[in-house]
C-alpha cells in the first residue's frame, strides 16, 4: 500500500512538472510599450526625441525656442512610425552656419506634421541618409537655407501640402535658400504633393545635382528669387551634365525671378504635363527637352 502511495505521489508531481514546463512565456507576448508626450520646453523635446522608438507620438505645444539643432536619429518600423506634430520650434537665435540647421533627420520611418521650423541658421529642415519619412503640412518660413532639403542618399520621402516661404541666405545675397530642395546626391523616389514654395531668395524648387527622378504634383512656386544673387525660378529641374527624367505635373509657377520651368542643363525628358504659370521675368520654359 505504502508503494502504490508512492506511485500515485510522483505521477501527480511529474504531471504537475510537465504542464509548468508547457506553460507560454507570458512576458515574451507583450509588445513592447508605445508613449504619447507633449513638450512645451527645449529639453523636454530634445530628451523625447533621443528616447523616440517605433509607434512614439511626440506632440509640440505653443513655441519652442531652440538653441541648436534638434537631431532625429532614431528610426521606427513601416508598420509604426515615430511621430513629431504640433507646435513651433523657432530657432532664430542660431548664428549663421552650415551646421546650424533646424532639425536634422537621418532615421527612417517618421512622421513629421503640423508643425512650423523658422529661424534655422541653415535648413530649416533637413533630410539626410535614411528613408519612408513622410511630412504633413510642415511650413518652414525665415530659415538661412533652403526651407525643406533631402540630399545625401535619402530616399523615398513623401513631401505632402507643405509651405516654404521667405527663407534667405542673407551671407550669399540669397544664392542658396530655396523653398524646397532635392539635391546632391538624394536617393530615389522622393516625391512633392500639393507644396507651395514662395518669396524664397533663391529657387521655389531646387534638384540641382539630383541624380534620381523626382515627382513633383500639384504644387505652386510664386515670387522666388528675392536675393541679389538668388537664381529665382519656379521649378529648376536638375543640371548640366544630368540625363534624369523629372516630372512635374499640374504645377503652377508664377512671378519667378527668372523662368517659370527650367531644365538648368539637363537633357534628361522632363515632362511638365498639365503645368502653367505666368509672369516669370525670363520666361515660362526653358531647356526642357
Amino acid at each position: 500500500m505504502k508503494n502504490l502511495f508512492k506511485v500515485m505521489f510522483l505521477t501527480v508531481a511529474v504531471a504537475a512538472c510537465s504542464k509548468e514546463s508547457t506553460m507560454p512565456d507570458q512576458t515574451s507576448a507583450v509588445p513592447e510599450l508605445k508613449t504619447s508626450t507633449t513638450v512645451s520646453t527645449a529639453s523636454a523635446l530634445i530628451s523625447a526625441i533621443g528616447a523616440a522608438k517605433a509607434g512614439d507620438v511626440i506632440t509640440v505645444n505653443g513655441t519652442i525656442k531652440m538653441t541648436a539643432t534638434l537631431k532625429c536619429k532614431n528610426s521606427g518600423t513601416s508598420g509604426s512610425k515615430i511621430s513629431l506634430t504640433g507646435g513651433t520650434l523657432d530657432f532664430s537665435s542660431m548664428s549663421i552656419s552650415s551646421s546650424n540647421r533646424g532639425v536634422l533627420l537621418t532615421g527612417s520611418y517618421w512622421n513629421i506634421t503640423n508643425i512650423t521650423i523658422k529661424g534655422a541658421g541653415d535648413n530649416g529642415l533637413c533630410v539626410t541618409t535614411g528613408g519612408n519619412n513622410y511630412f504633413y503640412k510642415v511650413t518652414t518660413t525665415a530659415n538661412r537655407d533652403a526651407g525643406l532639403q533631402i540630399y545625401s542618399s535619402a530616399h523615398d520621402c513623401n513631401v505632402s501640402y507643405c509651405t516654404s516661404t521667405n527663407n534667405n541666405d542673407t551671407e550669399n545675397s540669397g544664392e542658396n535658400a530655396d523653398g524646397f530642395a532635392c539635391k546632391l546626391s538624394a536617393g530615389k523616389n522622393n516625391k512633392f504633393d500639393h507644396c507651395t514654395s514662395s518669396s524664397n531668395s533663391d529657387d521655389g524648387w531646387d534638384l540641382y545635382g539630383q541624380p534620381y527622378t523626382v515627382t513633383i504634383t500639384n504644387c505652386t512656386a510664386t515670387s522666388n528669387g528675392k536675393g541679389s544673387n538668388g537664381d529665382g525660378n519656379g521649378f529648376k529641374l536638375g543640371s548640366s551634365g544630368q540625363t534624369v527624367a523629372h516630372t512635374c505635373t499640374n504645377c503652377v509657377s508664377n512671378n519667378n525671378k527668372a523662368y517659370g520651368y527650367t531644365g538648368n542643363g539637363n537633357k534628361g525628358h522632363i515632362t511638365t504635363t498639365g503645368s502653367t504659370g505666368s509672369g516669370n521675368s525670363k520666361g515660362l520654359w526653358d531647356r526642357i527637352y
